[in-house]
């Protein structure tokens, strides 16, 4: 069996990567990002199998192939391991996509103010036969946020390298992305009932997009009156501000 682990290419967090920096101006140096607190960290990755028989036995019921933790370097042992598991989502035959939302739990305790430190992922079990490992580019716990943002992304759709949607949940429970369009002609207001399985897809506040044709025949997203008749709704209502013909997105 053979597995290889990717990142996002927009990421922050990239595995198994140098934190050297090649500059045109000094010598080449080590950069390592600034953590202050456990929930400054989220990031995905993804492993590829040789085989859709090798990405079948990343699929167990428990995720318990893999592990997530923190090392103080990428040949060290962890220092502590995570009990939280990366949520999965089955990208295609071969590829299987992580995401890791539970910031760095616990890491305050094992690392000091000013220490740097890698996170280690491990797949291992006798499904793979052998133990996997990769690591991230250098962290470093810093002591104050002074002069430090915390810089959050997402996305409606799969962009940029990362993958939020258009993937088949692994685990039972997990959100279903694929979003519902509906084509509407000629209309200034318009509303949609919101079913018991559009509920169960979406959630409570599900996203809404709009997009109108303009006067050249192409579609404009555009920010129209959006409103849910109660919470949790049972419709929602659309005004256009006059005649118009697009396309609704509910995700």
């Amino acid at each position: 069996m053979a597995y290889s682990f990717s990142s996002p290419r927009n990421s922050f967090i990239q595995l198994s990567e140098s934190s050297a920096i090649t500059s045109c101006n000094f010598t080449t140096f080590s950069l390592c990002l600034p953590v202050y607190e456990e929930d400054d960290v989220y990031f995905q990755f993804i492993i590829t199998a040789g085989s859709a028989e090798e990405a079948d036995q990343l699929c167990d019921l428990d995720n318990d192939l893999i592990t997530v933790g923190l090392a103080g370097s990428a040949s060290d042992d962890f220092i502590i391991e995570f009990s939280e598991k990366p949520d999965r989502y089955r990208l295609s035959d071969f590829q299987v996509l992580y995401n890791w939302s539970h910031g760095l739990p616990g890491f305050a305790d094992v690392v000091a103010v000013g220490e740097c430190f890698v996170i280690k992922i491990r797949l291992s079990g006798a499904e793979v036969y052998t133990t996997y490992e990769a690591w991230s580019n250098c962290l470093q716990r810093i002591g104050s946020d002074c002069h430090t943002s915390v810089i959050e992304y997402g996305n409606e759709d799969n962009a940029f390298g990362f993958y939020y949607c258009n993937s088949e949940a692994v685990d039972a429970g997990q959100e279903d992305c694929d979003p519902t369009f509906i084509q509407f002609t000629n209309q200034s207001t318009l509303t949609i009932p919101y079913t018991a399985s559009m509920s169960a897809k979406y959630g409570d506040a599900p996203t809404l997009k709009v997009w109108i044709y303009d006067t050249n025949g192409e579609l404009v997203n555009m920010m129209v009156r959006q409103a849910f008749d109660t919470y949790p709704p049972t419709e929602l209502r659309f005004d256009f501000g006059g005649a118009a013909t697009g396309i609704i997105k509910i995700s």
